[in-house]
């Protein structure tokens, strides 16, 4: 088993539960626009850049994207975001790897407005040497674009040495582009059929597991 000082976590469906707010705000522009939508819909929206789940899930051209992005954001930002609370066990898990030594990052597709919003109202902030989210426009919204600012800002010379934390396959697929080996989580939002057919490193349950997983703890 490989030695880990450096820890990338996904925020959504991994540090946070933010299923709620998000689905709500996607479906006020949805419904803004009249665009016809599933539940079903929905829930795979939550986890990928929107640029690309609108696209792929809805079939929407992107100038009409970047419209419900501009009205996702609205709703969101005007305290949309607030329907968010941190899974439970998170903050043992930050703390015990912390406490160990490991420098630890956020890296979420997320935009880093919302993104420094949210690790700063639920008490993430803390623990995190950086904090790595998406840029507002596409310059740099793919997981593999955010891992690798993290990496950068992190001083990370060694790729061996860093674990990427997520629960969906854009998590895997990011940090097998990036170089750096994952580990999914079945807390959040992906599944075991998902993380297997993806080829993630490491398969785990709780935080706690992910804890014993870092540290070596039997």
């Amino acid at each position: 088993m490989k030695n880990y000082d450096y820890i990338l976590f996904d925020l959504d469906g991994t540090l946070t539960d933010s299923k709620p707010g998000i689905i709500n705000c996607i479906r006020y522009a949805l419904d803004k626009h009249g665009i016809a939508y599933t539940d079903a819909i929905l829930d795979k929206m939550v986890g990928p850049p929107f640029r690309v789940s609108m696209k792929e899930f809805l079939g929407l051209d992107m100038p009409t994207i970047e419209e419900l992005i501009v009205d996702y954001r609205g709703q969101y930002g005007a305290g949309g975001w607030r329907a968010i609370s941190v899974y439970d066990g998170v903050f043992d898990m930050l703390k015990a790897l912390k406490d160990a030594g490991k420098k630890l990052a956020v890296a979420t597709s997320k935009p880093i407005k919302f993104t420094d919003i949210i690790v700063e109202e639920l008490g993430l902030k803390q623990y995190f040497d950086y904090v790595a989210g998406a840029s507002a426009d596409a310059s740099k919204e793919s997981k593999a674009d955010v891992i690798n600012s993290a990496l950068a800002n992190l001083g990370v010379t060694d790729k061996t040495r860093v674990l990427m934390v997520g629960d969906r396959l854009y998590d895997i697929v990011g940090a097998q582009e990036s170089g750096v080996d994952v580990c999914a989580v079945l807390w959040g939002y992906g599944d075991q059929e998902e993380f297997e057919k993806y080829k993630a490193d490491y398969i785990m349950r709780t935080p706690k597991d992910v804890v014993s997983l870092v540290l070596k703890e039997k």
